[in-house]
């Protein structure tokens, strides 16, 4: 039966093959377009998520600007500052909060021997190191103890080691800040997506305090919470016990920025569902053609079988047979026709992605996933479904007797 049903649809290929390419190229074309779309948005996906990769993504950035609103003898546009006593409170009384640091930075010039570079120090808990996922590429990241002692020791980004280091191993090295003496202890490992701290060197904040004793008023604090707590809670109890120290409106927007990675994470989460159903749309769209085209050389074929087709109920043949046999062969031509263009298209995403670097950011490389595949299958069985739809119901009730005069 499985080489009568090929032979019959080779048959049926050979009354009308142009007719048949023609139509199938619909549903080729529609399959390829409908694959390179999902396939181009998947990795469009991933290079954009990319961005966030560098970040815990349950992490947030506290912004402190000033006051719009006048508040029990508090002034408009008072400039609020955090301090580390805020950090303590807030990490006491805030228990959704893992791990909070501030992030302070200015530039200064850096010496090491006869060579100097202007660079940002950067000023942080050890545990900014838990929320921002940098990378060392030899040494060590910052660790508590270097808080707590007020240790001189420095991490520092490539283009700070090539300016001052060169090819020398820059580990244990001393480098000059001001007119302070630091021990390099690691650097960071650079990729694409930390390039901004290439030329970034972190002390601990104690020490930092050293240099610039005014950095212990601070604007910018970085903290990453429980996964499972709802971030807009937390901001409003941060901004609410904030409010009552410095006797600000617990309702004014302005004091502080909330930054939240999660929240971006979701935001563009949703752009992107948003941008698949559109893809999925543009895609179906295409294929629909190729599906119409389909059904009317069904048809017509079917039409010029009408002597076959009473012949076959004249032996016996039942109409769900007859249904069955047509449906079956619409099925079968869409579902080659597509997997051909589903080979296709998967091809020209591995073409594709040859010239992406995996270090890319914003396109990533695009490539299909099974669900893809298997609902494009099912696309492809309901779209020979509704092709051969028509045909089918048309011979099916077709009457033997009618069937075989010859002018039919």
């Amino acid at each position: 039966m499985f080489f009568d049903f090929w032979g019959e649809i080779y048959e049926y290929i050979k009354r009308k093959p142009q007719k048949v390419i023609v139509s199938s190229i619909g549903i080729v074309w529609g399959i390829f377009i409908l694959t390179l779309l999902i396939g181009v948005g998947n990795g469009f996906e991933r290079g954009v998520f990319k961005v966030f990769s560098g970040f815990a993504v349950n992490s947030t950035y506290i912004f402190a600007s000033e006051t719009s609103v006048e508040y029990k003898g508090t002034a408009i546009n008072k400039k609020i500052f955090l301090n580390e006593m805020d950090l303590d409170i807030l990490k006491k009384t805030v228990p959704e909060i893992i791990h909070i640091s501030p992030e302070v930075s200015q530039r200064k010039l850096v010496l090491h021997k006869n060579k100097t570079g202007l660079f940002e120090i950067k000023g942080v808990y050890p545990a900014y190191f838990s929320i921002k996922l940098i990378e060392t590429e030899v040494g060590r990241i910052l660790n508590p103890l270097d808080m707590q002692k007020n240790r001189k020791t420095a991490l520092i980004g490539e283009n700070v080691v090539e300016v001052l280091f060169k090819d020398q191993n820059p580990i244990g090295e001393m480098i000059q800040i001001d007119r302070e003496i630091f021990q390099v202890v690691g650097t960071i490992k650079n990729t694409i997506l930390n390039s901004s701290e290439e030329r970034a060197i972190y002390i601990p904040f104690s020490t930092y305090l050293s240099i610039l004793y005014d950095a212990q008023n601070f604007s910018t604090v970085v903290y990453n919470q429980e996964e499972t707590m709802n971030s807009k809670k937390i901001q409003l109890n941060i901004r609410s016990r904030m409010a009552r120290k410095y006797q600000f409106s617990p309702d004014d927007d302005n004091v502080f920025y909330f930054n939240s990675i999660e929240d971006q994470v979701k935001a563009f989460s949703e752009l992107f569902s948003t941008l698949k159903k559109f893809l999925w749309f543009m895609g179906i769209s295409t294929l629909i053609g190729g599906i119409i085209g389909i059904g009317n050389i069904m048809y017509a074929t079917t039409k010029e079988r009408t002597m076959e087709i009473g012949i076959r109920k004249a032996i016996g043949a039942k109409p769900s047979e007859i249904r069955g046999m047509i449906m079956g062969e619409a099925i079968a031509l869409t579902s080659v026709a597509g997997s051909l263009g589903l080979i296709l298209g998967w091809s020209i995403l591995e073409i594709i992605g040859l010239f992406i670097d995996e270090d890319s950011l914003i396109m990533g490389k695009p490539s299909i996933d099974i669900i893809t595949v298997i609902v494009a299958l099912l696309i492809l069985i309901i779209s020979g479904t509704l092709a051969g739809l028509i045909p089918a119901i048309y011979a099916s009730e077709l009457q033997p007797i009618d069937a075989l005069r010859e002018d039919n």
